[in-house]
Order: C-alpha cells, then structure tokens, then sequence
C-alpha cells in the first residue's frame, strides 16, 4: 500500500514535537511494514487572518489521489480530500479552540455588510456535500478579500469570534460525514477535548514514542526540565516554587523560547536554577539520566514527550492536575506526583523526594515499566491494523506479553461504582505484566470508544443498538428493576456490533476472562479454542433470583442467570471469587467442576485515597456542624437494603447527618426523607474523597448479598472509622473491635451514639484498618494472587514465556 503522510510547515526550518513525530512515522513504517510511505509538507503560516485561509485553502486543493491512504495530524493537513483518510490528531489550532478562552473574546460574530454576512449565512447552513460547502465558502471569502480594505479591520483580527467560526466551519467539514475513515489520538487528553472530534466517531489512543535514541539511568542529584520557554508552559510557576524548596539542590531547565528573559529576571540570583539553553538529543538524555525527578508543569498539554522520556530514564515526574497529557502516566505517590497548579503545593512534592531519595528511586523503578510498551510497532499497528508484516521487521512489532481480553456489561471508565472498581483498578495492575483489553457495552446513544485508559489496559466500548435497548426497557418496565445485566443473554444478539468488536479483540488474544457471567453466550460464539476463565463478582443465581421473583419475566431471566452461571463454572479453566464463602456457595450450587478456584479479594487503590487522621478531620467541620455519618453504594439490592434502614436510624439519631453517596441514591430521589439525611448520587473521585475525610464516621449495615463490599476498603484506606454488620465485613478476614466496630444492624443507632462519642477509639480503629488495607488490599497486592494463577493457567495452554 502507498501512503502519504501530509504534514504542515507553519515556520520553516523549526523542528518541534508534530515535526518528529511526522518523520518517526516515515521511517518506521518504511522500516518495519511492507508499505511505502512518503511525507508530503507544505509551507502553511498562520500569523494572520489571510495567512491562515490561504494555508487551508492549500491543503484543500493538494491531490493525493495517487496514495491508498493518507495520514495527517495537524490543521490544516486534513482539509485534504480521499476516501481512506486516516486523522491522528495532535492537537486543533488551540487558540482558536480550548485556549480560546484566555483570549476574552467573544465566541460569535455579527457583522451586516452583505460580503461579510455571506460568509456567515454559508457558515450556518446545515447539511449538503462537505466538499460543495467548502468551496462555497472559499469563494465567499475571496470576494470578501477583495473589499476587505474598505471594511472595519477589527472584523479580521487574530484570534477573533469571526476567525473563529470560520476555522470550526472548516475543521468539522473536513473530518465529518464519513470525510475521515477513522480517527486516532496521541493522547486521551486530546481524545476527550470538546469539540475535537464529530459526535459519535471512535476515538482510538495510540501514545507516541519518544524520538530520542537511548534512556540510561544514572543518579539521583537534581531537578530538571526542558521544555519551550513560553507562557504554557509555566517555568514561571516552577521557578516560584522553589522559593519555597530550603534544600541545596539545583534546578537545570533545558531550552528556548520567548519568556527566556522574563524567566531569567524571575529566577533572579538565585545560583541553584540554571538554563541550560538548547541541547541536543544525546545531552538531554544524559541530563535525564543524573535527575532526581523532573517536574514538568504546562497547561493542559497535548501529550509531553517529556513526561514519557523521564519516565524512560527510570524518574518520577511531578506535575499539574490541570496539565493534560502529563497524567496519563502520573500516577500520584506512584510514579510521580500530581499537584494543584501553586507553588506551595509544588515545593512540597519536591521537598518529599529530595528529602526522601529512595522513594524517588522507587517512584522512577515503577515509572519506567509503565511506559515500556509504548513503541512505533504499536502506534502503526493501531494506524493501520496489521501493518506489520512479520514479528521479525521490527524489534517494536514483536508482542512479547500475553494478551488477555475481559467483557463486561457496563463500561469501566472512568470508575464510579463498586464492579467498575473492581475491574478498573485490577486489571490496571494486572497489565504491569499483561496486554489486556477490556470489551464494553454502554447505553444506546453514547459514543462509541476505543482507547487507552491505562497503561497497556484498553476499553473498547460498544453502544447498544436503539432496539436492544427498546427491548430492555420494555423488559424493565414490566419487572420495574434495571435488567442491563440479566437480559444481556437473551439481547446481546441485538447489538452485532459487541460481537464483532469482541471477535476482533481475541485474534490474538491468549485468554478471555467473563467478568460476570452475563456476556458468555457471545464469548462462545467467537472464542474458539481460547480458555475462558470466570471472575464472579457475587452468587449471580441467589442475587437475582430474590429481586426477580415479582415477575412471570423476572423468573425466566432469574432462570437464565442460573444456566449462564452455571455455564460459566463448567466451562471455564479458572474461576476466581470475591470471598471464600462465595466459593464454596458456587461449588454448593453447581458441583464440583474441572476449573480451579481461589479467591481475589475486593481491593483499594491505596496511592489515591490519602489517609486523613481525626485531627485533621476536624478542621473539616465547621464550628457547631453536627457529627457527619457516610454511606456509599452502588444501586445493588442489598444497598438498597441498608439505605432503608439508614433513613429509619436518622429518624432516631436526628443530631447526626446520614450523607448517603453512589447511584442507589436514585431509588430515593422524590421520596420525602428525614432532615438530616442527604442525598449525593454519583461524584468523581475528588468529591468522593472530600466526603470520606469530612466524614465522622462511616457505617455498613449491610444483611444480605455476595462477595465482599468494597466500600469497606474506601472507609479503610481513608482513615474514615466503619461501623459494620458481621455480614458487612464478609470476605475480608478483618477483625471486629480492631479494624471495624461491630454491631448488629438492629443496634447501630446506640453503636453510631457509642462511637461519637468516642474520639479514641474511632482513632485505634482508623489507624489499625489503613494498615490493613495497605498490607492486604492494595490493588497491586491482589493482582499479584491472579497473576500468578493465570501465568500457571497460560503456561500450559501457551508457549509464551509469560511472567510468574
């Protein structure tokens, strides 16, 4: 196949990140497939209103009819016309789009001069040929040109709202209607930018290399940077952070750019920052090598090369939570830290790793293994799917790590409930050693997803077709309860789209995992000879077998969600539960089966939920503020349960407030409640934690259900003091009065009085039970117990050599 690579030139002879990245796709697909591909640039300046206009209008008339497919990134490389164009998009002309707003100026133009107001009318006429209304408007705009001098120049400035239309007009005609054939990210950062992309189109991530040739690992000595000095990037910030850093430690910061005056006057006479100016590719290495971290702290940038290249170099990047790109791979007190964008905040993170070399050390071990695969064999692969044409064309196109593929019914990311949790947080730590994929479903109407969610762990989300979901709620209007996940069975053949996603992902796969039972009648139709192994999140036949029982269609489904457990049990290599007893319930109910058993508990992501002691709690709570009760559940039968009983305790306790969070809350909604009850619903992980701190005390009154709870785990690792039922702490071999406060549910009233007021005793608890979760719950703990049990599994299956 021919391919032409089309690239912009908007300054000549400056080389910068969109630069490499063109050429390191030329030489690797020469290199490494079978195709041949030529870069095509054209010079393309963007200084002016015109200058912009004149560069699109160029692309647009470029013929690249004599390539199979061409490939662009850019603006305005994919005004191009061909019927296999493929985007990878780096970024759009951001001024004019994400950072438009930093701008002040308005979003819309008026304007009634008739030339000008034929620009306008062609800008919101829907519909018709892409190619029609693009010529259309070129030709508006050179009659307009014409007469311009004559007309008020405020309407031409750049940026401007009238600029601005113009260019959305001309991207979103370029890449909509079937113009683009499939469209590609360099970073998730980029992939979920509004307006990116046209509604409804998969996005694929594939990370991009960096284009330096060697990543040694040398010392820890100091701090370094190297990036364009300019305003984005806020060296600025970095600078003032160090104001606050005591340490004898130096600041190296590599490169040029238009504030390199400014910066210089800012850092002052302070001898440990130093500017190192330009340095070439074999110098920055070696600058990486000797750091003690690298802070790296933009403004919502694209992707950072630089947050990849440190990491390779085995060092800890600190950066920005509003930095883009950058946390991707920054995983906080794992592989790096990620701040609030102050100088305070900054210089505490610094002053950690400089006070504390070994963490560092630590921090930068487990940072190079996460950006390990990425590689040029795995971006073509994703560009042009089998590209490569033998395992041995290139190093980067030899797939050394299993592949392991899971399906579920719901999508996974972000994480907001407890099975989300469960399958995010494991598999992400599983993929350490793993290529995993995990194929989803999502509700009718949602956007179609493909991409990266975490090192090495990708999503493919599969929309249900409009009558697969007019059949499930139809179902659910009889039963009156959700049925995604029991008439997944019975409906799955009414989205094709799942099956062929999935049929796909196992062409090379090594192992398929039914996280849940439910999707098991499309794993068979496709797997082959690929083991299957069951992850059983609860006993699916007694959980659905009590809230179906209402229905004649309840029953048959309850009957249904049987046959398929069962089919999982008996068909299955492995199958692997969320307690002991959950096990034995499974043997009781099916018998004895081939596939071996273990249990992999319910986990924490103990990096991401700091533990708050009660002293710092209390500076949460306003002065007077009533004691603050948490419970936090998925809409889950049993959590239906608890929170009954929650609303009867409020009523009884009125000088405590209930905050109830997670999507059982829904059941509630429109009921009349109890003052001193809250209703939160769903919330991100921010205000999750917020609550968790600002809670006094978090209760489980929990009788009925399978598994284990994993908002045990949340109340754990936060320091958050937890009230439980015996049958609440199920699962998890914790000990009662050591980690937790045990009480049947009938007594939690008097037992949430008892612990109130109590300081020192919900301290010991607190204390004891983050130590526990950390020694036992941790994710990467877990993950390590089915790692193991699966390398057994895939060492007899494979002859891969797989990790132990």
């Amino acid at each position: 196949m021919n391919i032409g690579i089309v690239g912009s030139s908007p300054v000549p002879f400056v080389v910068g990140g969109i630069e490499n990245l063109l050429w390191g796709l030329q030489s690797n697909f020469n290199q490494s497939t079978p195709h041949h591909v030529e870069l095509i640039k054209l010079p393309s300046p963007e200084g002016s209103f015109w200058e912009l206009l004149d560069s699109y209008e160029r692309f647009f008339r470029l013929d690249v009819s004599h390539f199979d497919m061409v490939l662009t990134v850019k603006y305005p490389g994919w005004m191009i016309q061909h019927p296999n164009h493929v985007c990878y998009m780096a970024h759009r002309l951001r001024g004019l789009y994400d950072t438009y707003h930093f701008t002040g100026e308005p979003t819309t133009f008026h304007a009634t001069q008739p030339d000008v107001k034929r620009v306008l009318e062609i800008l919101e006429q829907p519909g018709g040929s892409n190619r029609d209304a693009i010529e259309r408007l070129f030709a508006a705009l050179h009659e307009l040109r014409g007469r311009a001098a004559s007309l008020p120049q405020d309407y031409f400035r750049f940026p401007g709202p009238f600029i601005r239309q113009i260019i959305h007009f001309l991207d979103d005609r370029a890449m909509s209607n079937g113009s683009v054939k499939r469209f590609l990210a360099i970073s998730r950062t980029v992939a979920d930018r509004a307006e990116y992309f046209p509604a409804q189109a998969p996005v694929t991530v594939a990370y991009p290399p960096s284009f330096l040739k060697k990543f040694p690992q040398g010392h820890y000595r100091y701090l370094f940077t190297a990036s364009r000095l300019d305003s984005p990037k806020r060296i600025g910030l970095l600078i003032e952070a160090m104001r606050h850093v005591p340490h004898d430690i130096q600041l190296k910061i590599a490169g040029t750019g238009p504030m390199e005056a400014e910066l210089r006057a800012m850092a002052g006479q302070d001898p440990r920052i130093e500017f190192l100016g330009f340095v070439n590719d074999d110098e920055l290495a070696d600058y990486y090598a000797d750091a003690l971290a690298v802070p790296y702290v933009p403004y919502q940038e694209d992707y950072g090369l630089i947050t990849l290249e440190a990491m390779r170099c085995a060092k800890p990047v600190v950066t920005c939570c509003d930095s883009g790109g950058p946390n991707e791979f920054v995983v906080d007190h794992e592989t790096g830290f990620s701040v609030t964008p102050n100088p305070q905040a900054l210089a505490e993170r610094l002053n950690y790793l400089i006070e504390n070399p070994a963490e560092a050390e630590r921090m930068g071990r487990i940072a190079a293994d996460r950006v390990s695969s990425i590689t040029w064999g795995s971006v073509i692969e994703a560009l042009v799917p089998d590209a490569v044409s033998t395992p041995s064309a290139s190093l980067d196109s030899v797939r050394s790590r299993p592949k392991i593929v899971v399906t579920t019914t719901f999508p996974v990311y972000p994480p907001q409930g407890g099975g989300q949790n469960r399958i995010y947080y494991l598999y992400k730590a599983l993929a350490r050693d793993y290529d995993i994929e995990i194929v989803s479903m999502a509700p009718a109407g949602e956007k179609a997803f493909k991409g990266e969610i975490a090192p090495n762990l990708t999503e493919s989300r599969v929309p249900k077709s409009a009558a697969h979901q007019q059949a499930e709620s139809e179902i659910e209007r009889k039963t009156r309860i959700p049925v995604t996940d029991v008439a997944m069975p019975r409906l799955i053949s009414m989205t094709p789209a799942y099956q062929e996603t999935l049929r796909r992902a196992l062409v090379d796969a090594d192992l398929v995992i039914a996280s849940h039972p439910y999707m098991l009648p499309v794993i068979e139709a496709v797997r082959g000879d690929i083991p299957l192994a069951y992850e059983a999140h609860n006993i699916e036949a007694d959980l659905k077998g009590h809230v179906l029982s209402g229905t004649s269609i309840g029953r048959e489904l309850a009957a249904l969600t049987q046959q398929v457990e069962a089919d999982a049990c008996r068909l299955s290599k492995l199958i692997f539960t969320c307690s002991q007893e959950d096990a034995y319930r499974l043997e009781e109910l099916y018998g004895e089966t081939p596939a071996k058993r273990f249990v992999v508990p319910n986990g924490v992501e103990i990096a991401s939920v700091p533990f708050m002691g009660p002293e710092e709690r209390a500076k949460l709570q306003p002065p007077g503020s009533p004691p603050v009760v948490l419970f936090m559940g998925s809409w889950h039968p049993p959590n239906l349960e608890a929170a009954e009983r929650i609303i009867e305790y409020a009523r009884r306790v009125p000088h405590v407030a209930f905050i109830l969070v997670g999507s059982h809350c829904m059941a509630f909604e429109g009921r009349r409640l109890p003052r001193n009850v809250a209703l939160c619903g769903l919330v991100d992980d921010d205000m999750k934690a917020f609550l968790l701190h600002k809670a006094t005390l978090a209760i489980n009154p929990m009788t009925s259900g399978s598994g284990s709870n994993l908002k045990m785990l949340d109340y754990f690792a936060a320091g958050t003091p937890v009230l439980s039922t015996e049958f609440g702490a199920r699962g998890l071999a914790v000990e009662a009065m050591r980690e937790y406060y045990q009480a049947p549910e009938a007594e939690f009233p008097q037992a949430i009085q008892a612990l109130l007021s109590d300081p020192a005793l919900r301290s010991q608890l607190a204390a004891q039970a983050r130590r526990e979760a950390e020694a036992r719950f941790d994710w990467q703990v877990l993950a390590d117990i089915l790692r193991v049990e699966l390398g057994s599994l895939l060492a007899q299956e494979s002859s891969l050599a797989l990790p132990s």
